[in-house]
C-alpha cells in the first residue's frame, strides 16, 4: 500500500485494511507484522492478527512477539495464529 494514498497514519486501521481489501482477504485471515505500538494498535484496530518485533513492553499488545526477525518460525506463527482464529471463532458462537 503507498502510503501516499492514505488519508489517515497510524495508529489508525486504514493502511492494514486497504492491504487487506487488496488481497482480498477478511480480517480474520490476515497476519500482519509490526515493529512499533502505533502500527500493533493499527493492526488490532482492524481486527487482524497481529506479530510484534522488537521491545516485549512496546509491543505488548501484539497477539504474537519475537524480539528480532531472526526469530520468527512459520510454525510458531501458523500455530499462533490458528489459536487466534479458535478464540474468535468460540467469542462469535457466544
Amino acid at each position: 500500500v503507498d502510503p501516499a494514498s492514505l488519508h489517515r497514519g497510524k495508529p489508525d486501521p486504514e493502511i492494514f485494511i486497504k492491504a487487506q481489501n487488496l488481497l482480498q482477504l477478511q480480517a480474520d485471515e490476515v497476519v500482519s507484522f509490526e515493529d512499533a505500538s502505533a502500527g500493533i494498535a493499527a493492526i488490532n484496530a482492524a481486527g487482524q492478527f497481529s506479530v510484534g518485533i522488537g521491545d516485549a513492553k512496546a509491543l505488548a499488545a501484539a497477539d504474537y512477539f519475537v524480539a528480532n526477525t531472526d526469530l520468527l518460525r512459520l510454525k510458531s506463527i501458523t500455530t499462533a495464529f490458528t489459536k487466534w482464529q479458535n478464540a474468535l471463532n468460540k467469542k462469535g458462537d457466544g
